[in-house]
C-alpha cells in the first residue's frame, strides 16, 4: 500500500506570530502550541492530539524539525519511499551519533507520540524500538542548529 495523500501540519509555539506570517502562504496546515515550553515532547503530543481530530484517517506521521535546515526533499522522499516498502517500521534518519528525526512512525506508534510530554521528543519511542527501525543515512545534512553561532557556521560551511 501506497500513501495515499500528504497534508503538512506545522506546530509552531515561540514566536508564533513572526513565523506564521512568514509561512501561511504555503499549503500548510499552522497549529499553535500554547505549552511550547513544556518542550519537544509536548509539542508533538499537540501535534498528534489536533492531527487525530482531523476527519482523515492518517496511515502515518513523518516527524522533521526545523532546526536541521539542510534536510531535504530528497531526503524525506527517501524515507517514504522505505516506509511505503516497510509499513511496520520506524523509518528513521542516522546520524553521526544517534539515530532520530525525520522519521516517519506508523499509526501503529500514535498513542505513544500522543502521550509524549517532555522534552527530548520521540527519542525514547525509537530507542524503545530499535528492532523495529530502519534507517537512511543523514549523510551531512544532520546539522541541528541551535544558536546564532551555530547558525552562522553552518552558513560559512555551505557558502564554501
Amino acid at each position: 500500500m501506497q500513501l495515499k495523500k500528504l497534508t503538512t501540519f506545522v506546530v509552531l509555539g515561540a514566536n508564533f506570530e513572526i513565523i506564521q506570517k512568514e509561512i501561511k502562504h504555503f499549503p500548510v496546515e499552522i497549529l499553535y502550541n500554547k505549552n511550547w515550553k513544556l518542550g519537544m515532547g509536548a509539542s508533538i503530543s499537540f501535534g498528534m492530539q489536533q492531527i487525530l481530530k482531523d476527519e482523515e484517517n492518517f496511515d502515518a506521521v513523518l516527524i522533521t524539525l526545523a532546526d536541521q535546515p539542510l534536510i531535504d526533499e530528497v531526503h524525506l522522499h527517501s524515507l517514504i519511499s522505505k516506509f511505503n516498502k516497510n509499513q511496520d517500521a520506524i523509518i528513521a534518519t542516522s546520524m553521526k551519533d544517534r539515530i532520530g528525526v525525520p522519521a516517519i512512525f506508523s499509526k501503529r506508534y500514535f498513542k505513544e507520540l500522543l502521550a509524549l510530554n517532555e522534552d527530548y521528543g520521540a527519542r525514547q519511542i525509537i530507542k524503545k524500538y530499535e528492532d523495529h527501525i530502519i534507517t537512511i543515512d543523514g549523510k551531512d545534512k544532520t546539522d541541528d542548529i541551535d544558536t546564532k553561532e551555530q547558525y552562522n557556521a553552518l552558513s560559512e560551511r555551505v557558502k564554501q
